[in-house]
């Protein structure tokens, strides 16, 4: 089946099973990886992916089409939330941090990229549970602090100072890195 954003999320609301399996072929990857950002291993990634395709067809009726992209960024906003919400389910993020600042001088650009992808990656996953989800917003999803703050039921000034705080200990964890492999 082939077809815009619009008509396929308007057969994926009229209930067409094709429609359906062509929407989890086309975000499913997408999806997976944005899930990985916040869960703590793969299998609850795709859990919650699988989470967040129940949902999306359950409410795509509610779907507004806003031009390309915009049923994946439907997709991705839906599924963040879900993650959030699983997060604060299983209480895995608290949001009291009494660790001292961690102060890292930063890491030398030119230096930055050349570690792999993947290696970036891992060391995002390492980060305490809070700042790596605060970190994934604001920085990889694009979400301001004020609406982090809302998602996440803190006050903007928890959601920058844990984003700081996020970002010194993976300057850290790169310098680290870095050193380790010169």
């Amino acid at each position: 089946m082939n077809g815009d954003e619009k008509t396929l999320a308007q057969k994926c609301a009229h209930g067409s099973d094709l429609a359906r399996k062509e929407l989890y072929v086309l975000y499913a990857p997408r999806l997976y990886s944005l899930c990985c950002r916040y869960a703590d291993d793969r299998e609850q990634a795709q859990d919650w992916m699988h989470d967040s395709f129940i949902k999306a067809y359950d409410k795509i009726g509610r779907f507004e089409y806003r031009g390309d992209g915009s049923l994946y960024s439907w997709l991705a906003r839906l599924t963040i939330s879900l993650c959030i919400d699983e997060i604060r389910k299983k209480k895995k993020v608290h949001f009291i941090d009494l660790e001292d600042d961690i102060t890292q001088d930063d890491p030398p650009a030119e230096r930055v990229k050349d570690i792999p992808p993947e290696k970036v990656r891992e060391l995002i996953q390492k980060l305490p549970p809070t700042q790596r989800t605060i970190f994934n917003l604001y920085h990889i999803d694009g979400v301001p602090h004020k609406e982090i703050a809302r998602l996440l039921d803190i006050t903007e000034r928890a959601s920058t100072s844990l984003l700081s705080k996020a970002r010194n200990r993976l300057a850290g964890s790169i310098n680290s890195y870095l050193k380790d492999n010169e």
